[in-house]
């Protein structure tokens, strides 16, 4: 009980003194492939720690991207197809943290994901408090109507990373990998919160990416 009081009040303290943060390095941004928003920022995950420029589309053979029949053509496999929207496209990111994991012990990266399901969050707030000073990857899987104005009649699962937050403004950066939007989008952290939850079909949430010893 202590030592869980003890971490509230390092959680408390983090958020009263961070004003902004900020990944160093920040990312690189880049662009996906279709159905590929997840895989691309494993991509800059892995690229932002030093360990070069994996191919996405290994990436997605790797992670079995589900993509729409109308996507074949983009690939050099046969893919999995999705079923719909909002459901299965893609991968379901913070339910393949094992294998993201097997991943990287597979590739000898000393690099290490954690999964925060909505439901298990506490706040957003103290997730990137708890983090974003520590120069961990925040990579979030979000409802993208909520968050991305065009966006509002497509409804979609989406990823992006988060790159910056600026705890005066209530603002976050989010790093988009999807062609045609500007690569950096300013979000408030209220909207980027109730983007994870179950009210728009199926609940979400955050990967944490942290540096282990190799």
């Amino acid at each position: 009980m202590l030592q869980k009081q003890w971490s509230y009040l390092m959680i408390a303290k983090n958020i009263s003194a961070m004003e902004t943060a900020t990944v160093v390095p920040k990312y690189i941004p880049l662009m996906q492939k279709p159905k590929c928003c997840a895989v691309g920022c494993l991509q800059m995950i892995l690229y932002r720690n030093g360990y070069g420029l994996y191919d996405q589309e290994d990436l997605a053979i790797e992670f079995g991207v589900k993509i729409g029949s109308d996507d074949r053509h983009a690939f050099r496999e046969d893919m999995p197809i999705m079923t719909e929207f909002n459901c299965d496209e893609g991968i379901s990111t913070v339910g393949s943290v094992d294998k993201i994991n097997s991943f990287f012990e597979r590739s000898s990266i000393a690099l290490e994901a954690t999964a925060y399901p909505y439901a298990s969050l506490g706040t957003l707030e103290e997730l990137i408090a708890d983090n974003l000073p520590q120069n961990n990857d925040i990579w979030i899987e979000y409802h993208s109507h909520e968050v991305h104005a065009g966006d509002r009649d497509n409804k979609r699962i989406h990823d992006a990373l988060l790159e910056s937050f600026d705890k005066k403004t209530g603002t976050a950066v989010l790093i988009d990998p999807k062609p045609g939007r500007r690569q950096r989008v300013t979000v408030p952290l209220g909207t980027l919160e109730r983007s994870l939850s179950g009210q728009f079909g199926k609940e979400l949430g955050i990967v944490v990416v942290r540096k282990t010893t190799p």
